[in-house]
């Protein structure tokens, strides 16, 4: 028997009788997990009522309402319907016949990668527990974390975990060793923040994940407008004790913040707080807030960075609004005039230059970042967006891989490395990326359960390693949960085309392109849209774009 079987949502362990739907762990009586471990063990095989209870019931007679009552269980955990059932469906006075695609394994890469000894010269920075009076200070609390993700990234032997990985463990109670362990580090900084006034209390520990001891920890007690100079002493302390030795001159300089007066800092944590989640009211939030920021400091050049990545986000992924790349355009370039050490701002930059389509000045941009900051994940991977966008699938592949690297969680760089391997006929290398990718999505999956993204770029992956139902179940969840997100229409629709299902990819990709959303470039260059190319229907929607 499998070591565990996954089936839709869930994740079961016969030999444990564990049963999982996510991170979550759904709690089942002994004798309705042995059921359930027959049945999908027989997936797709009617499975008699006398052998269940040979099985689960050896050598004592029970009625057949305790089988029932396994059943209703099971039904109950699984959110399955009798009369339409998705997993367990009866069959007529005879028995039950498990109907779900089971995929069974006994030892996953998942499991080897999480299992393996933490990466000594990995970190995690969890956000910072609130325990100001108004438990108010929460987007305060998470930019500090950030700030601090942010500096280690500069550091040489250093690998720092994402900000969406590390902020699934939020809140106090974190259990150091297994979070250490899904996060795949050696050590977790963790700590708390009391604002009160302008007095400002932040306590933080760097802690050991195998041994649970701390490596290193302070209190800081200090007035709001030293938050910087507190930030700075952190970053230091910590990579020194990681890594061991001296920041080198470049670090030290690196790991510094730009500074600014209290009030535009809090604005410009708030506009990044909001930028991450990546939905339209978000955006719009983030920037008003940069905006303000800017307002109150105009010469904070992290703010105007902020402020270009919004605009040049808006137009790229909410209908191409020609104000939004003018507006990313002028605040791009204002950031760079102010900053140009800052390689956020050279990231900028060179996003709204490859949104003008002038390919070879953003180059220039991204190819900077990179040079000030060797370990910027966006510096790479909006590199290789441009670069693929621009036909250039070898160049593409390389800057995804190396954003891979630099991120080794990230599932968006690895799978769409895949897919330019695949247009360069390297089919090999594509099937690796696109396992690995997996991996790195169910992983995320496991600790967000909703992250849509992942549930939409992560079924073209399943359909691609032949899971063609999990894909669509995917691909479904991600549109009832975003429906109106345009990654999740994008990749449903290109999910369709490599199915298919023409109709349903035209009918998806109607809705996106006659509201301006999407990247003419970029549909020009993506094969999931060579079949349709030839339809009128496609030029004319094709036609919509900018």
């Amino acid at each position: 028997m499998s070591d565990h079987v996954s089936f839709g949502d869930f994740r079961f362990e016969p030999l444990t009788a564990r049963l999982w739907q996510g991170e979550r762990e759904i709690k089942l009586t002994r004798k309705a997990a042995a059921v359930l471990a027959l049945l999908v063990d027989r997936a797709g095989q009617p499975v008699a009522k006398q052998e269940l209870f040979a099985s689960v019931w050896s050598n004592t007679i029970v009625s057949d309402d305790a089988l029932v009552t396994c059943i209703q269980e099971l039904r109950k955990a699984l959110g399955d319907d009798a009369k339409q059932p998705r997993y367990i469906e009866t069959r007529h006075r005879s028995g039950y016949l498990f109907v779900a695609k089971v995929s069974r394994s006994t030892r996953t890469r998942s499991d080897e990668l999480a299992s393996a000894a933490p990466d000594a010269s990995a970190i995690a920075v969890l956000p910072f527990t609130d325990m100001s009076p108004g438990r108010d200070q929460d987007y305060f609390c998470e930019g500090l974390a950030e700030e601090l993700i942010d500096a280690l990234t500069h550091v040489d032997g250093l690998r720092v975990a994402a900000r969406s990985s590390s902020f699934q463990f939020r809140g106090g109670g974190v259990d150091v060793r297994e979070a250490g362990r899904r996060l795949g580090v050696g050590a977790l900084l963790e700590g708390s923040v009391r604002k009160d006034g302008d007095r400002l209390r932040i306590t933080v520990q760097l802690i050991d994940v195998t041994s649970g001891y701390h490596k290193w920890s302070h209190r800081f007690d200090r007035d709001v407008g030293d938050v910087f100079a507190i930030q700075d002493e952190i970053a230091e302390s910590v990579a020194t004790t990681l890594r061991g030795g001296a920041l080198s001159q470049r670090e030290r300089y690196a790991v510094r913040r730009l500074q600014t007066a209290a009030e535009p800092y809090e604005h410009f944590l708030r506009g990044r707080q909001s930028l991450h989640r990546m939905q339209q009211p978000d955006m719009d939030h983030s920037r008003r807030m940069f905006e303000r920021a800017i307002e109150l400091d105009a010469d904070y050049a992290p703010a105007w960075a902020g402020l270009a990545t919004v605009h040049a986000s808006l137009f790229e992924w909410w209908g191409a609004r020609d104000e939004d790349l003018q507006l990313a355009d002028r605040a791009s370039h204002k950031a760079m005039e102010l900053a140009p050490d800052l390689a956020d701002a050279h990231v900028a930059r060179g996003f709204a230059l490859s949104l003008h389509r002038r390919y070879d000045e953003a180059q220039a941009h991204f190819e900077a970042a990179a040079r000030i900051n060797p370990h910027l994940f966006d510096a790479y991977y909006y590199y290789g967006r441009m670069a693929f966008a621009r036909g250039e699938a070898e160049r593409s592949a390389d800057l995804y891989r190396r954003a891979s690297e630099v991120r080794q969680e990230d599932f968006q760089s690895i799978l769409l490395l895949a897919q330019s391997l695949r247009m360069l006929g390297r089919k090999d290398e594509a099937r690796a990326a696109t396992r690995e990718g997996i991996v790195r999505v169910e992983r995320v999956l496991a600790l967000n359960p909703v992250e849509g993204r992942a549930l939409a770029l992560g079924s073209l992956a399943l359909f691609d390693e032949g899971d063609t139902e999990r894909a669509m179940e995917w691909s479904r969840r991600s549109l009832e949960l975003y429906p109106d997100d345009m990654s999740a229409l994008i990749n449903a629709a290109c999910l369709r085309t490599r199915a298919g299902l023409k109709e349903e990819a035209l009918a998806i990709i109607e809705r996106v392109f006659s509201r301006g959303w999407g990247k003419r470039d970029w549909v020009e260059q993506d094969p999931d849209y060579d079949c349709l190319r030839d339809d009128p229907r496609f030029k004319l929607l094709l036609a919509k774009l900018k």
